[in-house]
């Protein structure tokens, strides 16, 4: 199935959107789901678990962790080492089609080292 991500990040700002396309696959669970994709131009394959009121993004260099209301801990691996990330949710909605999730979105704010902040605001597109 085709993937579509919109990305966009505001850094003191200034907006940057990214968007990708890329395929994967979805397994679906009594409790939750598991997304799973990959980008042709990346070489990451990422795996979100999505929850009720909590959804888990890894790939091989983040680990991040949603939850509506809340500030959650993660980490981020970069060319010099583990760094540290905070992540506070504003905005969580999963929109399904008959019982499949088909859309995805989310508003945060992420602090890198506790130095770094901006917000950041993806949606997730499932075909």
């Amino acid at each position: 199935m085709q993937i579509k991500i919109k990305s966009v990040q505001i850094i003191d700002g200034k907006k940057e959107e990214i968007n990708q396309i890329g395929t994967g696959s979805i397994e679906e669970y009594e409790k939750g789901s598991i997304l799973s994709w990959s980008i042709p131009e990346e070489p990451l394959q990422y795996q979100m678990t999505i929850l009720e009121n909590k959804i888990l993004i890894k790939n091989q260099n983040q680990k991040m962790i949603f939850e509506l209301g809340k500030t959650t801990k993660g980490e981020l691996q970069a060319g010099y080492g583990k760094l540290s990330i905070s992540i506070t949710t504003n905005h969580m909605e999963i929109k399904k089609e008959n019982t499949h999730i088909k859309n995805i979105f989310l508003d945060y704010e992420i602090s890198i080292q506790e130095t770094t902040n901006y917000e950041n605001k993806i949606e997730i597109t499932i075909q």
